[in-house]
C-alpha cells in the first residue's frame, strides 16, 4: 500500500537522513527538495516518490547507502518508483549521457525528469568556494615532474 508523503519522510528520518551531509545541506532536505521540484513541475506521483528516495541506495558520486532493503522501499513507494530509485542509483556520470542511451523510452523520460530535479535542487545552494591549493591539488607540476 502506498502511504502518505509524511509516512515516507518519517521512514527516511528513521534511516538517519537528517544526519547525513549532502550538497551543502542534509540528505533529507535534498530528498524533500527534489520531491518538491517534481511536484511543482507536475511529474507523475511515482516519479515524485522516486525523487523523495532517489539517492538512499547511494550513487557512484554519493556513496552513502541509507538502506539496501529494496523490498521495504518498494512496499512504501511502489514498484515503478522503486525501479527509478534503483536505476538512478546505478547511473554513472555524466548521467544525461547514459540516460540518453536507454532503449526504454518511459524509463529515459522518467530518469530525465528525476535527474533534472536533482540538479536543480543542488544548484539552489551555492557551492563552497575552494581555496587555490584545493583547486589545484593533485594536478601535475610540469616544472618538478611530480604531482603538486
Amino acid at each position: 500500500m502506498l502511504d502518505s508523503t509524511d509516512t515516507k519522510v518519517r521512514y527516511l528520518l528513521e534511516l538517519g537522513t537528517d544526519k547525513i551531509s549532502h550538497s551543502g545541506s542534509t540528505l533529507i532536505k535534498h530528498l524533500v527538495g527534489v520531491h518538491d521540484i517534481l511536484v511543482a513541475n507536475g511529474a507523475p506521483r511515482y516519479v515524485c516518490d522516486a525523487g523523495l528516495f532517489h539517492s538512499i541506495y547511494g550513487t557512484p558520486a554519493f556513496t552513502h547507502q541509507s538502506t539496501d532493503d529494496r523490498n521495504a522501499v518498494r512496499d512504501l513507494i511502489g514498484t515503478a518508483a522503486e525501479r527509478l530509485v534503483y536505476e538512478f542509483s546505478v547511473l554513472e556520470r555524466p548521467r544525461t549521457h547514459y540516460i540518453g542511451e536507454l532503449a526504454d523510452g518511459q524509463l529515459r523520460e522518467d530518469l530525465t525528469m528525476l535527474n533534472g530535479a536533482n540538479q536543480m535542487e543542488m544548484n539552489r545552494r551555492p557551492a563552497k568556494e575552494m581555496e587555490l591549493e584545493e583547486a589545484y591539488e593533485g594536478m601535475w607540476n610540469y616544472n618538478s615532474g611530480r604531482r603538486a
